[in-house]
């Protein structure tokens, strides 16, 4: 296949029936289940969470009665954005979100030829909250087995990424492999370290990142690993609350402590993927980073091969949508390090206007076709090991 464009943060809205249908027989009573509200809308029931989960942002992109009507999606945006006043349903949306016949029309629409899908943020951030093991770890495994089926249905366009149960390093460790060579997803992302730490690197997470190494799958996390279980209830209340737990989990701090904790230096092969973190930060964050390290080296208890920065450019690539100062900073993050994304059907998506623009930006930041190709899906394709064909450039070069 030849691509133009290949979303590496895109998502999924779970289908309604995914736990029930997924379920094993023993727990389905238990199982996670979309209900009605008083509002009119619908959300998830799940075990242990105060109030259900609600669409929110994770599903703004609705049907319109004019699918281009950019005014229209944001009069409703404005209605829906926190799924409280007004509920949204799930005939309310966009049916790519959960339906993969739908899903490359819509990829059409927005002129996207693949997207790596994620989950639904809130949805595992209520899932994680669950008390018993064995029920946590069947959500876990439910979501995979749909997100395979899902993607079975266009595997060059629908790239599904496993995610990686939080029930301690054994699971972690069995359903990243059953991820990789049973159900043949491409990757998979991080809920929480892998032991199942929320906080803190530990030593058995070796063997995860061995075995990442071992099976050459890049590990991806998308913004945080702190998304609380109750958003709704929390943001009723008021408060940063919210804002300051998710705060504790946000990439760019699992990453300090990742390299801090010498994790690159143990598996200096191992790639590891930001997803949903825009790249302008990085310049400078690194550059205190190293200053910073420089500095105070002989307090840590590890001394570290390289410099932090060091570590970026060799072990991490990033995901960004709308990032102007990142583009035109391309050579100080590394143009080999940034990976384009949509992040439909998310609030922060511009479909079905994605991809122009993405080529606005790339445009206004005077990126040669090289580096646009790069950029827009082959850094993408090459890290995930997608077979394509060359394109027109590079048969141009060759000849």
């Amino acid at each position: 296949m030849r691509y133009k464009a290949i979303s590496a943060d895109s998502h999924v809205n779970e289908h309604p029936e995914l736990f029930i249908r997924h379920f094993p027989a023993e727990l389905r009573d238990r199982a996670p289940r979309l209900i009605d509200l008083d509002n009119g809308g619908q959300g998830w029931q799940i075990e242990g969470t105060s109030e259900p989960v609600l669409f929110s942002g994770s599903a703004v992109h609705h049907r319109a009665s004019k699918r281009f009507d950019r005014a229209n999606y944001k009069n409703r945006f404005a209605e829906y954005k926190d799924g409280v006043t007004k509920g949204v349903r799930y005939e309310d949306i966009l049916p790519g979100s959960w339906d993969p016949v739908a899903r490359l029309k819509e990829q059409d629409e927005d002129k996207v030829d693949a997207e790596f899908l994620y989950s639904s943020p809130q949805v595992w951030g209520a899932v994680k909250a669950m008390e018993d093991r064995k029920l946590k770890l069947a959500c876990f495994r439910a979501y995979n087995d749909w997100m395979a089926e899902f993607c079975a249905h266009n595997p060059q366009r629908l790239l599904g990424v496993g995610l990686i149960p939080v029930t301690g390093i054994d699971d972690a460790l069995a359903e990243f492999d059953r991820c990789i060579n049973e159900l043949k997803l491409p990757t998979v992302a991080l809920e929480s370290y892998p032991s199942g730490s929320y906080t803190d690197p530990s030593p058995e997470d070796d063997r995860f990142w061995s075995l990442a190494v071992e099976m050459d799958v890049p590990v991806g996390l998308h913004f945080s690993i702190k998304i609380p279980a109750d958003v709704t209830a929390n943001v009723r209340k008021g408060g940063d609350d919210v804002r300051k737990a998710i705060a504790g989990g946000l990439f760019q701090v699992v990453l300090q402590k990742m390299i801090l904790d010498g994790v690159f230096d143990r598996h200096p092969r191992l790639q590891f993927v930001g997803a949903e973190v825009n790249c302008g930060w990085i310049p400078y964050y690194f550059q205190k980073f190293d200053q910073t390290y420089k500095a105070n080296w002989r307090q840590l208890d590890n001394r570290l091969d390289l410099l932090p920065s060091e570590y970026f450019k060799r072990n991490v690539y990033v995901t960004f949508i709308i990032d102007q100062v990142g583009v035109n900073s391309r050579y100080s993050i590394g143009v080999d390090r940034l990976m384009w994304s949509c992040d439909f059907p998310h609030s922060v998506s511009n479909w079905p206007i994605d991809v122009e623009l993405a080529h606005d930006q790339l445009k206004i930041g005077k990126v040669p076709q090289d580096e646009w190709e790069r950029i827009m899906w082959r850094n993408c394709a090459d890290l995930y090991k997608i077979e394509y064909e060359d394109s027109a450039l590079q048969s141009l070069k060759a000849a």
